[in-house]
């Protein structure tokens, strides 16, 4: 091979090449690639913060969902417990005042029984005066004496059967 003038100024014109590249172009590209690496760094830190950030806000919505889960469901227990006892105390003065009722229709019933007892006897009682007062008057006839006092046994006795009638009803 022959070193000859050509190839002498091309290796002189690349040695400047290299040179000028090493001293003015070089430096600026590095520097440049070397932020450009911080900031996919960065980025990629950035990145990871995020990723982190979103776990622990994830969790911490879950723990707060399950907190309000809970709640919901001490509420939901209470609720049910108060709508348990507003029944059950519904149940007690529902059955006090079905008590009461019945307590004062069979007080009103008594006092029914008692007046047609009352009445029956006032009426009893007109009718013996009544028996007395013609027997008193038709004095003479033994015969007529006797059929009055049939008569009036037997409406006594159909009197005392109406009254045991209605006892047992």
């Amino acid at each position: 091979m022959d070193i000859n003038l050509t190839l002498l100024g091309e290796m002189l014109t690349f040695a400047v090449l290299v040179f000028v590249t090493m001293k003015y172009i070089w430096p600026p590209l590095t520097k440049a690639m070397e932020e450009r690496q911080q900031k996919i760094a960065a980025g990629l830190a950035a990145s990871e913060r995020g990723q982190h950030d979103l776990e622990i806000a994830q969790q911490k919505s879950t723990a707060i969902l399950n907190e309000a889960y809970q709640k919901a469901q001490i509420l939901i227990d209470q609720a049910q417990k108060e709508m348990a006892k507003i029944l059950e105390d519904a149940k007690i003065t529902a059955k006090k005042e079905g008590d009461k009722i019945i307590t004062a229709s069979h007080v009103a019933l008594e006092k029914e029984k008692l007046l047609a007892k009352q009445e029956l006897q006032k009426y009893l009682a007109e009718l013996t005066v009544a028996a007395t007062k013609q027997l008193l008057q038709e004095q003479t006839d033994p015969q007529l004496n006797q059929k009055l006092v049939d008569d009036f046994i037997q409406s006594i006795s159909r009197e005392v059967k109406l009254d045991k009638l209605q006892e047992s009803a």
